[in-house]
This record gives C-alpha cells, structure tokens and sequence, in this order.
C-alpha cells in the first residue's frame, strides 16, 4: 500500500455500511443490528448521511423513555446533524477529533456528500497501531532514530511540535 495512503481514512474505513431512511420503524433497525452484529447504522437520503444511530440511542432514546419500537421512527431518535469525514482525512487527526467531541463513529463521504464509509473509534486505533509498525520497519530499514525521524516529520509538516 502506499505510504500516504496508510495514513488515511481510506485505509480504514468500514465500505459495507447499513443505512436506513428517517421513517424506518425502530424495531426494524435494532433486529437488523442485532442480526448484523454492530453497534450503529446510518440514517440516509439520496445517499448522504443525515443522522446515526446507536445501541446508545436505543436504549437512551427508546427503551428508558418507554417509546413504542413498533411506532418510533428513526428520525425521532437519530443524532443529526451528523458529523461526517473524507476518504482522505487522516487517521490521527480524526482519533484527536473523535476525542475532542467525544464521537465514536463518523461516516465517511466523498465530494459529492454522499456516504461511502463508516470509521469507529476500534478503526482508528487499529489504523495507528498499523502506523507504529510501519514505522518500527522504516526505522529499523533505515538505521535512523526515532528523533531523527520525527524531526524529518516535523520538517515536513507531518508532525506539528
């Protein structure tokens, strides 16, 4: 893989996402979540994000609030405006924001808005422990320290002070 590309979303991100529209009756989301095994969807129109939700929102949204999951739609729960990054945003910057924020999952989309992937908190700490050892081979290839290294980052404008 290319060495910028290893620094990206791109590399990381879930393709497969399961999405859903804003009328979708809640009961319906959380059997497919728990057939599918994951902890969130994406509530779309004309392919672009409009919201998520999560097995959070679920039990905050619905189950403590007594809703009725045959009758509670999507977009009475969903959190929305959605926060969303690109394919080529890169994966420790992205960890920062999610932290920031406090978010655990952005969906991803190209230029056009529309959704194209899915990133979670798990995703971006595999991304950077894959950017470790990546780094680990080039130091170890080319007999540089690790000071060495991070001032060439630094010089670059890879890696602020």
């Amino acid at each position: 893989m290319d060495e910028d590309k290893l620094r990206t979303i791109e590399s990381i991100m879930v393709r497969d996402v399961i999405t859903f529209s804003r009328d979708t009756p809640v009961l319906e989301v959380a059997k497919r979540m728990v057939k599918e095994q994951i902890s969130c969807v994406v509530v779309s129109d004309d392919k672009k994000p409009v919201g998520i939700v999560t097995e959070r929102d679920l039990i905050d949204r619905v189950i403590v609030h007594k809703r009725d999951i045959e009758e509670t739609k999507m977009e009475d729960i969903m959190t929305h405006p959605v926060m969303t990054i690109t394919p080529d945003d890169e994966i420790v910057p992205v960890g920062e924001s999610m932290k920031k924020k406090h978010v655990r999952r952005f969906p991803v989309v190209n230029d056009k808005g529309e959704l194209v992937g899915l990133v979670t908190e798990t995703d971006v700490l595999e991304g950077i422990i894959r950017l470790v050892k990546h780094l680990d081979w080039q130091l170890i290839k080319t007999k540089i320290t690790v000071e060495e290294y991070i001032n060439k980052l630094r010089e670059a404008k890879i890696l602020n002070e």
